[in-house]
């Protein structure tokens, strides 16, 4: 009989997995009855809101003009062109664990898919930690949609300086808030630094350009915590050389149409304040006896199953996994690691086989930080710079999904080194 394996979710993780199982079934050619599975007796069905993924280390490049839209985006049809994969463009609205049913919104109509394992992978949305107007008067960077806006918007903020009267006016259009320290507030100011005060500068009054501000605001000591304290210094220097006003030890208390207030007291006039400071799980409702720890994240045994389920496994933002006392980093390359664990764990299980524990090693972390400059740490190594950069370039280029989405990104960064970035509102 043949096995339903439902995965929800086209980020890293479900679409790693997705790839993984692909793998395992398809290039073993295994047999059915004495011999074991084919591919014929496993279908593979993802779900996701969208029909395709994002690369979303390229969101930051995509909101500054660095890189086309279409190069962060691969549709999930593509990825895999054979053996029985089913693809259903909707949104997760339920889960039943007694019952083995997975509930979705396809196109405003209630549909409904049976599973033999399921896969969460629904990824996280913006947490905005009930602070009065973060959510209605802010812009995020998750999906390509909010990249669109945020473009847009920045053009527009420039537009409407070049035609004011009012000083007051133009300071709030040119006066631009991040809030987060962490690697996508880090990465973002140094993007949107080149593309105001390098690309903006060719086409704007310097009048114009010498009144813009970016600030960056965070509520630790220090910016991106995951690195080494040498690098986070290192950051620092490089941000504040681009001209970026970073604000350490700054909590937002509200934030308005048009000012954001920190928790010193201080008002900032501005018409956009762009939130990087966190996220919480992006699960729906769930029918069943699951675990969850104070975040509301679901809590896995060693096999990335989640409790109380064998036949139930997840990846990424959406669980908790304790390694040596701690939960692991909510980041790509985890969520990559645990689909291939996933996906091995669900063959080995199909086929009677022992389960395989995760265990997780990190390899290390790399963020650009403006043009020609990144940070790295890979495997205890720390380095910095210019060569950094284009370590940081070659990394992200072998990771991405499909060859055609590598040659044209490829493309662009090597046009960006004699052309400025691209200006057009979206």
């Amino acid at each position: 009989m043949k096995k339903q394996i439902v995965i929800l979710g086209g980020g890293f993780g479900g679409v790693y997995t997705l790839k993984y199982l692909h793998k395992f079934f398809h290039k073993r050619g295994l047999r059915q009855t004495e011999r074991g599975l084919t591919q014929t007796s496993i279908k593979l069905v993802l779900v996701n809101r969208k029909n395709y993924f994002i690369f979303t280390p390229l969101l930051h490049e995509v909101v500054t003009g660095g890189v086309s839209i279409d190069n962060a985006l691969e549709p999930i049809r593509e990825i895999i062109k054979c053996c029985d994969f089913d693809f259903i463009h909707g949104e997760v609205e339920k889960i039943n664990l007694e019952n083995k049913i997975v509930y979705i919104n396809k196109e405003k109509e209630n549909y409904k898919v049976n599973y033999d394992y399921l896969v969460i992978a629904l990824g996280s949305k913006t947490n905005y930690y009930n602070i009065p107007g973060a959510k209605e008067y802010t812009f995020s960077l998750k999906t390509i949609d909010d990249a669109i806006r945020l473009k847009n918007h920045f053009v527009h903020m420039f537009e409407l300086a070049s035609i004011s009267q009012s000083e007051a006016a133009i300071n709030k259009y040119l006066t631009f808030v991040i809030v987060g320290g962490g690697a996508t507030g880090v990465e973002l100011a140094g993007e949107m630094s080149d593309l105001f005060y390098k690309t903006f500068s060719k086409f704007y009054p310097p009048a114009l350009i010498s009144q813009v501000k970016i600030i960056l605001v965070e509520k630790g000591k220090e910016l991106i915590p995951q690195f080494s304290p040498k690098l986070r210094q290192k950051a620092l220097e490089r941000l504040k050389k681009l001209k970026v006003d970073v604000r350490l030890e700054r909590g937002v208390v509200e934030v308005g149409e048009d000012f954001i207030k920190l928790d010193d007291g201080n008002i900032i006039e501005t018409k956009t304040v762009i939130w990087a400071a966190g996220v919480e799980p992006n699960l729906p409702e769930i029918i069943g006896n699951v675990e969850k720890d104070s975040r509301g994240r679901l809590v896995l045994n060693e096999y990335l199953q989640v409790k109380n389920y064998n036949d139930v496994f997840a990846i990424g933002d959406v669980c908790c996994f304790i390694q040596d006392q701690k939960p692991l980093p909510q980041l790509a390359q985890v969520a990559v690691r645990q689909a291939k664990t996933v996906a091995l764990n669900i063959k080995n299980s199909i086929e009677n086989k022992p389960l395989e524990k995760f265990i997780y090693k990190h390899t290390g972390d790399l963020i650009s930080v403006g043009r020609f400059y990144a940070l790295g740490e890979i495997k205890g190594i720390e380095f910095s710079g210019l060569i950094s950069w284009f370590i940081w370039k070659g990394v992200y280029l072998t990771k991405m999904i499909s060859f055609r989405d590598q040659v044209k990104t490829f493309i662009d960064w090597f046009l960006n080194l004699f052309l400025p970035r691209d200006i057009t509102e979206l």
